[in-house]
């Protein structure tokens, strides 16, 4: 039970359609294959590749385009050296003319993307130099690139926030769900996370809880709906 994702926008270039072959199969699959970054909250930023399926008569998107993307990972142990691996699951195009100086104006202020982990705690958590910060080491795994790949990521949360004042001492080997930013390179290997959002001791059987309806009804037909009408939505 492990997985590593990512979500969030990013900047593409030098992209490239390649056609691969699986082991023992002789049908042809494409990708479009690009270069890109992954921007910490630190200002640091660190390579990555793109890998995203591409159907027929698909052509790579230009240089400098923005795309908003959720993606398996792999970091390497070799990074920065050698690049992070995105696999593509949904990859969005902002519209425009990447070429034009305001290309970017209409695009969110979200410069930093979301990293969200299912992985066993490889060390108990230890204090960092600051006194106050707490980390531990998550390991997982997800098949990226024809291959299944593991990403070692360094979890940091400030336990003088009243948010994480009471979060346990994890234990080694224990499961745990993780959200958050990449901030850095860890000490430990791969990159360092800090957290917005953790479940712990993760596969533990709790007690159903009922879903209830809104009480509001919405009429009006719309790609998006902030409120789900009564009986169910109907596009």
């Amino acid at each position: 039970m492990s997985a590593s994702m990512v979500f969030g926008f990013f900047v593409l270039a030098n992209g490239d359609r390649v056609k691969t072959f699986r082991t023992g199969s002789s049908v042809a699959t494409y990708h479009c294959v690009y270069e890109t970054t992954i921007q910490c909250t630190s200002s640091v930023v660190f390579p990555a590749m793109l890998r995203v399926y591409s159907p027929f008569n698909d052509v790579a998107l230009p240089d400098n385009t923005v795309v908003f993307v959720s993606t398996k990972m792999s970091i390497p142990a070799g990074v920065p050296r050698d690049p992070i691996l995105l696999e593509g699951i949904s990859v969005v195009a902002v519209p425009g003319d990447p070429s034009l100086d305001n290309y970017e104006h209409s695009v969110p202020d979200f410069p930093y993307p979301m990293v969200v982990g299912l992985g066993s705690v490889t060390a108990p958590t230890w204090s960092l130099a600051d006194g106050t910060s707490k980390a531990f080491d998550v390991l997982s795994s997800d098949y990226v690139c024809d291959t299944r790949m593991t990403s070692n990521v360094c979890c940091v949360f400030d336990s003088a926030r009243p948010r994480w004042a009471k979060t346990p001492v994890l234990n080694q080997n224990s499961v745990v769900f993780y959200i958050g930013h990449f901030s850095d390179a860890a000490s430990t290997g791969g990159l360092q996370v800090d957290l917005e959002s953790i479940a712990l001791n993760v596969g533990v059987v709790e007690s159903k809880t009922s879903v209830g309806t809104s009480p509001s009804s919405v009429s009006k037909k719309c790609k998006f709906m902030a409120m789900a009408p009564k009986g169910g939505c109907v596009h």
